[in-house]
């Protein structure tokens, strides 16, 4: 299944990334569903082609169901794993997109963007003391490595959005650390 698609399936696929590209989904489709042969139908760039239709209609229940074949096509793609969380979070299936994301996490345990999408899922399901936990274990990874970006993202996110004072503490004391040590370094 590795090797691509030949023409004109690729085209076909190019043709919906184009009509993706200008948000006519419909059109997208109609171009993907032109593809006939069994086969190509299945492979991994089809799928996508259709999961990214998905995605923009947001038929999120569709998108789902695409995303779960591509974890049986490619279950170490991330991606799709968190494409996957983010539909089942549209759907309101939050149960199912905390075991899902746990799954996933079973095989890569410290994955920074994982790792938010739990915190985010717990939010949806108002654990929030579990969320809390998480985002603190992401933001220590690698010496804080990811704690500026993920923070950002924290805090824009509904779904934590009971975590704000927190997390804005947070941002502060970052912000001032940073701030003490532009001091620092123009005062040598």
């Amino acid at each position: 299944m590795s090797d691509a698609p030949e023409w004109p399936v690729k085209c076909r696929v190019q043709a919906a990334e184009g009509w993706l590209t200008l948000r006519n989904w419909q059109e997208a489709k109609a171009e993907l569903d032109k593809i006939t042969d069994e086969k190509s139908r299945k492979h991994p760039e089809v799928l996508n082609a259709y999961a990214d239709v998905w995605e923009v209609s947001e038929d999120w229940a569709a998108l789902a169901r695409y995303m779960e074949v591509l974890i049986l096509y490619e279950p170490d793609e991330i991606n799709h794993w968190l494409r996957l969380n983010a539909a089942l979070l549209f759907s309101g299936r939050f149960t199912e997109a905390h075991e899902r994301i746990l799954e996933i996490l079973k095989v890569h345990p410290h994955h920074p963007a994982l790792l938010f999408k739990l915190a985010v899922t717990l939010g949806a399901l108002e654990k929030l003391e579990e969320a809390e936990w998480v985002l603190a274990e992401l933001f220590t990874l690698e010496n804080g490595k990811y704690e500026r970006t993920y923070l950002g993202m924290a805090l824009s996110w509904d779904e934590l959005a009971p975590l704000r004072e927190p997390l804005l503490a947070l941002q502060r004391k970052l912000d001032e650390k940073k701030s003490g040590d532009t001091d620092a370094e123009v005062s040598e």
